[in-house]
């Protein structure tokens, strides 16, 4: 695992009208704080590549659809620097992937439909706290690669 990336499986609660799907508490060690909660939408086989905020840890679920989120790590002093991670998210595989600040990211949409990513942040977002780079920045040849 990548120094500082957190995979944790999250519990859903099955309901004959609507399941519940659990997210993030604030006694849990990936809780940093709130800073906003958004949603990203992602076609079918688009690619969302590649994006590092210098500040804030991103808190990533996929409740509906199915994203590989790409990770790699180019911290001049980090024990992981050069490694890449792939993370697979949907329902079926429920997850809360935590991401800290510095860190490399990009995600591609493996389903037939749009999916969703949520990402619960621990600050507000500024554009001046991120970098988005091109999607051949990180050569990651495995986008659509159904794992």
């Amino acid at each position: 695992m990548i120094d500082g990336i957190e995979l944790n499986r999250l519990k859903i609660i099955e309901n004959k009208n609507g399941n519940i799907l659990h997210f993030l508490k604030c006694n849990e060690k990936s809780y940093k704080g709130f800073g906003e909660v958004y949603i990203s939408t992602i076609k079918t086989n688009s690619i969302k590549a590649w994006k590092k905020h210098i500040k804030m840890t991103c808190n990533f679920i996929v409740p509906i659809g199915k994203i590989k989120i790409v990770v790699f790590d180019d911290r001049k002093e980090s024990p992981t620097k050069s490694e890449i991670q792939e993370f697979i998210l949907s329902p079926k595989n429920y997850f809360r992937l935590t991401i800290p600040p510095n860190i490399w990211f990009g995600f591609s949409s493996l389903s037939v439909k749009d999916s969703f990513l949520i990402n619960f942040a621990d600050i507000v977002h500024d554009p001046d706290e991120k970098i988005d780079k091109e999607q051949n920045f990180i050569d990651f040849k495995n986008w659509f690669k159904n794992d």
